[in-house]
């Protein structure tokens, strides 16, 4: 008996307890030879799971009302952030409504060009005029 076996006999009077083993050394046969252990190996592929294709119906009535000027914002903005809208169809409303945003700074953008151009064509224009019409007044 070891010294751990006895200093427990005599603690519970002398009767044989459960042997407590040290969590940290292993038995003889769970040792492994470091040299025969499996190679790490990439599991199995699996391919990805899609969710459920949109129907060519139901692109057509996205498309029609995608098409409606103003009304289209509601079914758009629902599509992109709703969770039960289906990947592919709230892609498209993302893509759609990204598509929308870009456009409408780009056209503001453009309207304040054509101001800036013109007011400046409009002085240049006006300038002229009123030259031609002191040419006119002074020749009478």
């Amino acid at each position: 008996m070891d010294q751990n076996n006895m200093s427990q006999q005599e603690n519970t009077g002398g009767q044989p307890t459960e042997q407590v083993q040290n969590p940290y050394v292993q038995p003889a046969e769970q040792v492994q030879n470091p040299y025969m252990a499996p190679m790490n190996q990439q599991p199995a592929y699996q391919p990805p799971v899609f969710s459920e294709d949109v129907s060519m119906g139901e692109w057509m009535w996205t498309l029609l009302l995608v098409c409606i000027p103003f009304v289209n914002l509601i079914p758009l903005l629902f599509w992109a952030f709703s969770s039960s809208t289906k990947a592919s169809k709230a892609n498209f409303s993302k893509a759609v409504l990204l598509w929308m945003v870009i456009c409408f700074c780009l056209s503001i953008v453009l309207v304040i060009l054509g101001f800036i151009f013109g007011i400046s064509l409009g002085f240049k224009l006006f300038n002229d005029y009123m030259r031609s019409v002191a040419v006119i007044m002074a020749l009478m």
